[in-house]
């Protein structure tokens, strides 16, 4: 589990290992879920702009940290967002499904891909 929940959730910066990605990414789409879910009308309104521009910036935090124990630039984490965002929540038609399978590729890549084991341009390996 993370010891730094405001860590985890915004910073970009440093390498996040697998089960601290995990649980970054399951906490960030129950979020969203719970919020599309209740929340409607008026209140979403009213409270949309800052709900969805903080979970974007959370999810562009762990997933650039993410990218960055595998080596990878954490500017990935831009089309990988765009592409969950184009899909959710229920994919309709062929690109839908086609950016849907991508973003899955993506998660479980990261998800079960070992970070790199020696200091990297990022910092040093990821403890959790």
């Amino acid at each position: 589990m993370p010891r730094d929940w405001g860590e985890l959730f915004f910073s970009s910066t440093g390498r996040m290992g697998r089960r601290a990605f995990l649980v970054g990414a399951a906490t960030l789409i129950v979020a969203l879920a719970l919020y599309q879910g209740l929340f409607s009308g008026w209140p979403r309104l009213l409270t949309a702009w800052l709900v969805y521009t903080a979970l974007f910036v959370s999810a562009v935090c762990v997933l650039a940290k993410r990218l960055h124990d595998v080596g990878r630039s954490g500017w990935w984490s831009a089309p990988l967002l765009l592409l969950f965002i184009w899909a959710w929540p229920w994919p309709d038609g062929w690109l839908d499904h086609l950016a849907a399978l991508i973003v899955v590729v993506a998660a479980l890549s990261l998800a079960s891909l070992p970070g790199e084991k020696a200091f990297n341009r990022y910092g040093p390996p990821a403890t959790v």
